[in-house]
């Protein structure tokens, strides 16, 4: 059986799906963190570790192509790197690209779309006759509004205003100062800059429980996050000078663990775009393994 492997690599695990030239999943499995800006030695060895358990199983001769997004590849050269380890170790043609062109194939496939992903980190990757261009997406430091990891330092940053001012907290502050254990000044500083932008932006389920518990300050937090979104949004759609219908994609655990903010999100955009589809599954990033093997 002839197949194909694509494989969505993150900073805290790798995703692997095998699929049959029809598209069936024939082989799945999580392994461990993809990032080489991290760890290049940490994330090659878990990538090759990947594709050895699915080449075992299904059989090295019989996969056409990998593969691989992974995000910090476009930065020196470390996409030509992890594709000369993998196709020296399997002997297996390989692509690498950026996670967010990976996923942006995934959703539109040829087609053009403006795919937004907001999870620990936000961008938008906007694809137009072929080309494709990331517009956001430069980190927790310029940028990722809307983010995970945006929403939950936006409310500790009322929580030390409130602070400094002998305001009192709100409900949405006491949870989350509960939840970190301590509501000292050197008690928040530590967890702040003590923790990776991934543990921060695990918060985040408590302010969207208490924007469905009716708490106005988790409501607003949320809905600037879906309005922030959306214009980046509209920003990937003027900058590549679309006019008329779009398609658009949504990804990332924000979007999808939040109707508050997929809601605000699809308001905003309807205000300032006359035609527009919307794509509103899940869909994983390793299914472009599909439209690359097609393009071939």
């Amino acid at each position: 059986m002839k197949y194909l492997i694509g494989i969505d690599a993150g900073g805290t695990k790798s995703e692997l799906v095998a699929y049959d030239l029809s598209g069936s999943i024939v082989f799945e499995k999580i392994g461990g963190a993809g990032n080489p800006a991290v760890n290049l030695e940490n994330t090659v060895n878990n990538i090759i570790s990947l594709i050895g358990d699915c080449t075992e199983e299904l059989g090295k001769e019989e996969c056409l192509l990998i593969s691989i997004g992974m995000a910090s590849v476009e930065t020196g050269n470390y996409a030509e790197l992890i594709k000369k380890y993998v196709e020296r170790a399997f002997g297996i043609e390989t692509v690498v690209l950026n996670d967010a062109e990976m996923a942006c194939v995934a959703y539109f496939g040829n087609d053009d779309g403006i795919l937004a992903i907001a999870g620990t980190g936000s961008s938008c990757y906007v694809q137009k006759s072929g080309q494709g261009e990331m517009v956001g997406g430069w980190g927790h430091i310029l940028g990722d509004e809307g983010s995970g990891y945006h929403i939950v330092m936006e409310a500790f940053k009322s929580i030390v205003h409130k602070i400094d001012r002998n305001m009192e907290l709100d409900a949405l502050s006491i949870k989350l100062l509960r939840e970190i254990g301590g509501s000292s000044r050197s008690e928040i500083m530590e967890f702040i800059y003590g923790n990776e932008k991934s543990a921060i932006a695990a918060l985040f389920p408590i302010i969207v429980r208490e924007s469905s518990d009716g708490d106005s300050h988790s409501v607003t937090i949320l809905e600037k996050a879906g309005k922030e979104l959306a214009e980046l949004t509209m920003t990937a759609y003027g900058k590549k000078g679309f006019s008329g219908n779009i398609t658009v994609g949504i990804k990332g655990g924000v979007f999808h663990n939040s109707n508050l903010i997929k809601q605000t999100y699809i308001k905003e955009l309807e205000k300032h775009l006359k035609s527009f589809d919307m794509i509103e599954e899940n869909i994983s990033a390793t299914k472009a393994v599909l439209y690359l093997n097609s393009r071939k």
